[in-house]
C-alpha cells in the first residue's frame, strides 16, 4: 500500500486535506495492480468504492442500445473513476478497464463522502475536477460529430503523442476495433483512414506502433476535420 501523504500524483483535492484526514483516507483505501483488459468498475454494478488511477492507462466505456461498447474517454494517471455515483446513483452508469499495466487506488465510498462533508476545500476541488471533465466531454462530442474519420483519427494520434506518450514515436494500446469505438467509426473506416494518413506521409504505422512523420500536416488534418 502506498503512502497518500507522499504520493507524487495525488490529486489537488487530497492536497486540501490535513494530515489527520490524509491518514483517514489512507486507512480506507486499497491499492490494486491490474493488467490490460481487467475491469476497474463495471456498468450496472453496485458502487462501493471510488477508484483513482495512480499509474497506467484506462478507458471509460458504456454499452449502447445494440449491446456494443462505446469508448467515451481515455484516462491517464490522476483521474477519478466512478465519482459521479457518489452524489447521483448507487449503480455504476459506465465501465472502466485498464489498457496498460495500471495501479488503482480504491477508496471506500462512505469515507469519501465523509471527507466531502468535513472539508469544504476538498469538496470544491472535486467539483472543479468534475467541471473540467464535463467540459472535455463537450469538446469531444462536437469533434466526433462534426469531423470526418481522418480528422477524428488524427485527434487520437495527436492526443497519444502530445498528452500521453510525449513522443513522436509510440504505441497506442488499443485494437483497431477499440480505436473505432473511441472515434465513433467502423473498423473498416479506421483501417482506411490509417492507410490514407500513411499514404500522404503524415504517419507510419506497424501494428500498434505509430510514428508521426509530418506533425504539421497531421495537425492541419486534425484542425480542419
Amino acid at each position: 500500500m502506498g503512502n497518500c501523504s507522499i504520493c507524487a500524483i495525488r490529486s489537488k483535492a487530497v492536497d486540501a486535506l490535513n494530515p489527520t484526514e490524509v491518514e483517514y483516507l489512507q486507512g480506507n483505501c486499497a491499492e490494486v495492480d491490474m493488467k490490460p483488459g481487467e475491469s476497474i468498475i463495471k456498468e450496472g454494478s453496485l458502487s462501493s468504492h471510488i477508484a483513482y488511477l495512480k499509474s497506467g492507462l484506462a478507458t471509460i466505456h458504456k454499452k449502447g442500445v445494440k449491446g456494443t461498447d462505446q469508448i467515451l474517454k481515455i484516462l491517464q494517471p490522476g483521474c477519478y473513476i466512478g465519482m459521479q455515483t457518489v452524489l447521483s446513483n448507487k449503480i455504476h452508469q459506465y465501465s472502466a478497464s485498464a489498457i496498460e499495466d495500471s495501479t488503482i487506488c480504491y477508496i471506500d465510498i462512505t469515507s469519501f463522502k465523509d471527507l466531502i462533508s468535513r472539508n469544504a476545500q476538498f469538496a470544491n476541488e472535486l467539483i472543479l475536477y468534475l467541471c473540467r471533465d464535463e467540459l472535455s466531454y463537450f469538446a469531444r462530442f462536437v469533434n466526433v460529430h462534426q469531423k470526418q474519420v481522418d480528422g477524428r483519427l488524427a485527434d487520437t494520434i495527436l492526443f497519444f503523442s502530445d498528452e500521453v506518450k510525449k513522443s513522436r514515436s509510440f504505441q497506442i494500446p488499443l485494437s483497431r476495433n477499440d480505436i473505432a469505438a473511441l472515434i465513433c467509426a467502423t473498423r473498416e473506416s479506421v483501417t482506411r483512414s490509417i492507410k490514407d494518413l500513411s499514404d500522404i506521409g503524415s504517419i507510419r504505422v506497424k501494428g500498434k506502433s505509430f510514428e508521426i512523420l509530418n506533425y504539421d500536416l497531421l495537425k492541419i488534418i486534425s484542425e480542419k476535420g
